[in-house]
C-alpha cells in the first residue's frame, strides 16, 4: 500500500510538471490574485449541497436494510470525503463501512460493497447524462469521436443494465469468458470475481421508484458540482456556460479511476486543462486559474467539514487505517 501511495504521489509530481509546460504560471497566479471572495461563499454552499444529495442517496439506497438518519451520513460523507482526499487508498468506504458496522450493526463486508455500489450510481449517471450532452454542448471534439465516447458509454450502460437485471444472462457471459481461459487458477479467481460482481450488483435490482429518485438525486448532484464551477469562474470574473460546466464536471468524475496522488495534486490540474481548454476550447491559462482555485477551495472545505464530522461522529481513525492498508496488501 505503501508502494502504492507513493508511486501516486510521483505521478501528480510528473502531472504537475506537465500541466505547468502548458500553462503561464505567473498569469493564472495573476488572475487567481483578483478573485471576488464574495463567490466564493456560493462555491462552498453548493459543496456542501453536493455532499448533502449524495449523502441522500445513500439514504435511499440503504432503506430497505436499515433507516439511517440523513444527518450522520452528512456527516460520515464528509469523513468519507476528507479521507478519499488527502489518503488516497479509499479509506473514505472503510470509514463508511466500519461506521455502519458499529453504529447501526450493519455487516461489515456488505456495507463495504454497499458502499462501493452507492459510489458506482455516480458513475451510472455520468453514462446516462454525458451522452446528449455532446450534442448539446460545443466542443472541440470531432463528430466521430464524440459518436465513439457515446457508442462506449452506451455500451457500459447495456452491460451494468445486464448485470443488475438479466443476471442469469450475465451468468452464462461469465461461464462462457471463464470457459476461454486456459490457466486453472485464473479461471477459479474469474469466477469468484464474477460471482462477487453479480450479487454486489443486484442491491440495484430495486423498485423503478427507488432507483429513479437514486438517479434524480445523482443528477442534481452533479447539477450542484456543475455549480462549483461556474460561480468558481463567475470569482474570477468570468461567465461560461452552465450546462458546459455540467458536462465538464461529468467529464471530471471519469479520472477518479485513474491513480491519484495525495490531495489530488497533479491529476486534478492535468484533467482540468484537458477538459476546459482541450475539449471546450476555454483558454488554458483561464482554466488552469479556476481548477487551482476549485483544488484549493476544495481542500479547505474538505479538511474544515471533515474533521468537524470526524469529531461528531467519533471514528477511530486507527481502526480504519489498519483495515485500509491490510485490505492494499
Amino acid at each position: 500500500m505503501m508502494i502504492k501511495i507513493l508511486f501516486n504521489t510521483v505521478l501528480g509530481i510528473v502531472l504537475v510538471f506537465i500541466w505547468s509546460r502548458f500553462v503561464n504560471l505567473n498569469q493564472i497566479i495573476a488572475t487567481i490574485s483578483k478573485v471576488h471572495f464574495s463567490g466564493l461563499l456560493l462555491i462552498f454552499i453548493f459543496m456542501l449541497l453536493s455532499l448533502a444529495l449524495r449523502a441522500l442517496r445513500f439514504k435511499v439506497f440503504l432503506a430497505e436494510v436499515k433507516k439511517v438518519p440523513l444527518l450522520d451520513l452528512i456527516f460520515l460523507n464528509g469523513v468519507a470525503m476528507m479521507l478519499n482526499f488527502f489518503i488516497p487508498i479509499r479509506a473514505g468506504e472503510i470509514a463508511k463501512g466500519i461506521y455502519l458496522n458499529n453504529r447501526y450493526q450493519l455487516n461489515l463486508a456488505k456495507a463495504l460493497v454497499w458502499t462501493f455500489i452507492d459510489r458506482f450510481v455516480d458513475f451510472l449517471v455520468v453514462l446516462i447524462a454525458a451522452a446528449p450532452l455532446f450534442f448539446l454542448v460545443p466542443t472541440s471534439l470531432n463528430i466521430t469521436f464524440i459518436i465513439i465516447i457515446i457508442v462506449i458509454l452506451t455500451l457500459a450502460l447495456l452491460v451494468t443494465s445486464v448485470m443488475i437485471w438479466k443476471v442469469k444472462f450475465a451468468q452464462k457471459l461469465f461461464n462462457f469468458l471463464s470457459g476461454l481461459l486456459i490457466v486453472n487458477s485464473i479461471k477459479i479467481y474469474f469466477d469468484k470475481f464474477s460471482t462477487f460482481i453479480l450479487q454486489s450488483f443486484s442491491i440495484l435490482d430495486r423498485h423503478p421508484k427507488d432507483l429513479s429518485l437514486m438517479i434524480l438525486i445523482t443528477i442534481g448532484a452533479y447539477g450542484s458540482d456543475g455549480a462549483i464551477w461556474y460561480f468558481t469562474f463567475l470569482s474570477l470574473g468570468s461567465h461560461q456556460d452552465y450546462l458546459k460546466m455540467y458536462l465538464g464536471q461529468l467529464l471530471s468524475a471519469l479520472t477518479y479511476l485513474i491513480p491519484a496522488a495525495p490531495g489530488y495534486v497533479g491529476s486534478a490540474e492535468a484533467s482540468g486543462l484537458v477538459i476546459l481548454s482541450g475539449i471546450f476550447g476555454i483558454n488554458a491559462n483561464l482554466g488552469s486559474a479556476m481548477i487551482v482555485l476549485f483544488h484549493i477551495s476544495s481542500a479547505l472545505f474538505v479538511l474544515l467539514f471533515g474533521l468537524i464530522s470526524l469529531n461528531l461522529l467519533k471514528l477511530d481513525l486507527g481502526e480504519i487505517f489498519r483495515k485500509a492498508f491490510r485490505k492494499g496488501d
